[in-house]
């Protein structure tokens, strides 16, 4: 029997697959290229196409997992470890902060779809990890009614993957929130940023290194602000543009020496 989890990531990849189809036809497509994945015939613009049916592709992943878990049911999870009886659900669950990543990142891709495809694909991507990491929330917290061992239950689980994959996505989309605001800053502003960044993060470092005894939760939301704020300049940044450059002389060989100008 299909869960509710899967129905749900399931009509949403529908949605998605039909989006890309839509596209491939409205931007030039052949009669069977968009059906076909371009096997018979063209796409269309390849750039929208590939991007909705690579999120097509992630929303099926999301639903395969909440099927394969089937939504944390008790009895479920009893029948799979061999129990007589279903462990205890957990009733209450604390606050998660992944519904802010997940409003940041859709105001990603709106402001992407008018200013820059790089934020377009940025925003694509928070959504893709915010869906993994709810669902994954969602998940530990009905594993039992103790949370230190769901807690354990979900690290266990999605530590190999969250270090890795989200770190390197996670620094990718860091640095161009950053290289965007240093673009649009003037020569000395970029400098100044640079320094000022660079000093914060070093500085707050220092002082949490200080203080072991600091709990991980006041960790974590000072990390949740500090990536919320570069983010956000990023996208702002991107919005205005970038400083003009001028290129010195009337050549146009690649020697010519680059210049910029304070605006």
């Amino acid at each position: 029997m299909l869960s509710t989890g899967f129905k749900l990531w399931f009509g949403l990849f529908v949605a998605a697959v039909m989006a890309a189809v839509l596209a491939g036809y409205t931007s030039g497509a052949t009669e069977t290229g968009p059906i076909s994945v371009g096997w018979k015939g063209g796409v269309g613009n390849h750039v929208s196409y590939v991007i909705i049916l690579s999120a097509a592709a992630g929303l099926a992943l999301v639903g395969l997992v909440a099927l394969a878990f089937r939504d944390a049911d008790a009895e479920a999870q009893a029948e799979v470890l061999g129990l007589e009886e279903a462990p205890e659900a957990q009733a209450v669950v604390g606050n998660s902060l992944w519904p802010i990543f997940g409003a940041l990142g859709i105001g990603a891709l709106a402001v992407g779809l008018v200013v820059h495809p790089a934020i377009f694909v940025t925003g694509l991507c928070i959504l893709v990890a915010v869906g993994v990491e709810w669902t994954m929330t969602n998940w530990s917290e009905k594993v039992s009614g103790d949370a230190e061992a769901n807690a354990a239950a979900r690290e266990n689980l999605m530590r190999p993957i969250e270090i890795p994959v989200l770190g390197t996505i996670g620094i990718g989309v860091l640095v161009l929130a950053v290289s965007r605001v240093l673009l649009a800053s003037s020569v000395n502003g970029a400098v100044v940023v640079a320094t000022v960044a660079g000093l914060l993060v070093f500085g707050g470092a220092m002082a949490i290194s200080k203080r072991p005894e600091m709990p991980r939760r006041a960790i974590r939301s000072i990390l949740f602000v500090g990536c919320v704020a570069v983010l956000l300049a990023g996208i702002l940044s991107a919005v205005n543009g970038e400083r003009e450059f001028h290129q010195i002389g009337g050549g146009t060989s690649d020697d010519d020496a680059q210049v910029e100008t304070d605006h």
